[in-house]
């Protein structure tokens, strides 16, 4: 939190820090509590219980009220300085996806997450690159389009509503380091039956949008 605020300040762009303390167990609480005294520029969420990633980051999405999300992660993965770099492609796209290089995955987890990555581009006609990966968005495209996904496919779910709707869409490739903290939940069965379902769900949404357009 310290580095990512220092670099915002010494950039002297206008900005807003929005963390959340996802029920954490430990002094995760008093710590961003300490961190945000006396920065206006710095929200604090917490949760009493924990809500997990999915329903986590929606709330910060839609906690945010910049003109462009930058969403990361404390996992320690994505390094804050990739912002300085993607800013200046937001006068050419809406959505710019940090993308990575290399993927710090087992073999499992890495044919998982290559086949959640093919689905939107063979199911849906969207290029997603890497739709689990830190974004750079346009506020309006979180505004606009509804997500029904419950599972992390909310992400590509809205990549396909904002690609579907005209919005431009582009990666910005990044080499990532090991998650320092955390440990991934990807691979438990229920999530992926849960995400497959919703890949479903959201296929049958956009086929009845696209039947009204039609109709109308």
């Amino acid at each position: 939190m310290q580095e990512a605020y220092d670099l915002l300040r010494s950039w002297e762009i206008k900005f807003e820090l929005i963390v959340c303390d996802d029920a954490s167990r430990d002094d995760t609480g008093k710590i961003v509590d300490d961190f945000a005294r006396g920065k206006s520029e710095v929200r604090i969420i917490h949760h009493e219980q924990n809500k997990g990633i999915r329903e986590t980051f929606e709330e910060l999405y839609k906690s945010a009220t910049q003109d462009f999300v930058f969403l990361n992660s404390t996992d320690g993965q994505w390094k804050t300085e990739i912002l300085i770099k993607m800013l200046p492609m937001t006068e050419k796209w809406d959505v710019i996806i940090a993308s990575r290089i290399k993927k710090p995955y087992d073999w499992k987890r890495l044919f998982i997450s290559s086949v959640f990555n093919l689905i939107p581009q063979i199911a849906f006609g969207v290029q997603t690159y890497d739709a689990g990966a830190v974004k750079l968005m346009r506020r309006e495209i979180i505004d606009r389009f509804p997500i029904i996904s419950i599972t992390p496919f909310s992400e590509a779910e809205r990549l396909i509503k904002a690609s579907k709707s005209g919005y431009r869409i582009t990666e910005y490739p990044v080499s990532v380091a090991f998650r320092k903290t955390g440990k991934s939940n990807a691979i438990k069965w229920s999530i992926l039956k849960n995400t497959l379902y919703d890949v479903v769900r959201v296929w049958w949404s956009v086929q009845v949008k696209k039947s009204a357009r039609k109709e109308q």
